[in-house]
């Protein structure tokens, strides 16, 4: 039993059903993607305050701040793969739907077995990103790779290679998760039209 607002004990309804593995895995893992997301938006808030203290510094005192460059050059890969997740899962990836929905009134069935192709490519897409950044990390790690002047400025290239794996695999699960929405639509479509 559980109190409620009252105080008073309420039970719970044995009506509703307890959350499956699977709800509360893809509810956790909705929380990451949105953390990313906001580590994405910080960074760009961050790359926005570099630039404009970049453009005060040349103007009021004659001196660029060294690096900026090389570190918006680096923000700017991070920021995509810290977003893309986020970009999928709320539908905001840019995408040409004009065939597909038109597809879809037409032909739902149909309509939802591309759509769930078209997310097992982006899955198929993003395991080859993570797979080719795998090399270029650990040659990052163990070399020391980074841009920028020696004396001036320099930045390890190690952690954006971390970012872009880390953001290809969560891309990839989320194209997974779309996929897998897409076919269980596809199965509620064909027994609700038998």
């Amino acid at each position: 039993m559980v109190p409620n607002q009252n105080g008073a004990a309420a039970t719970e309804s044995p009506s509703v059903p307890a959350r499956s593995l699977v709800a509360r895995c893809e509810s956790g893992f909705g929380k990451l993607v949105d953390a990313l997301n906001g580590a994405g938006s910080l960074l760009i808030f961050a790359v926005m305050v570099l630039v404009g203290c970049d453009v005060l510094g040349r103007a009021l005192f004659g001196t660029p701040i060294y690096g900026v460059a090389e570190l918006v050059a680096l923000s700017v890969v991070a920021i995509v793969f810290l977003q893309l997740g986020s970009a999928l899962r709320h539908q905001r990836m840019t995408r040409a739907d004009l065939f597909l929905e038109s597809f879809m009134r037409r032909r739902p069935r149909a309509g939802l077995i591309l759509s769930a192709l078209f997310n097992l490519a982006g899955v198929g897409v993003c395991i080859a990103m993570a797979l080719a950044t795998g090399p270029l990390l650990v040659q990052a790690w163990s070399h020391g790779q980074y841009i920028g002047v020696e004396g001036l400025f320099k930045a390890e290239t190690w952690p954006v290679r971390l970012i872009v794996i880390v953001g290809s695999s969560v891309a990839g699960i989320q194209y997974l998760l779309l996929a897998w929405a897409d076919m269980r639509a596809c199965a509620r479509t064909t027994t609700s039209s038998e």
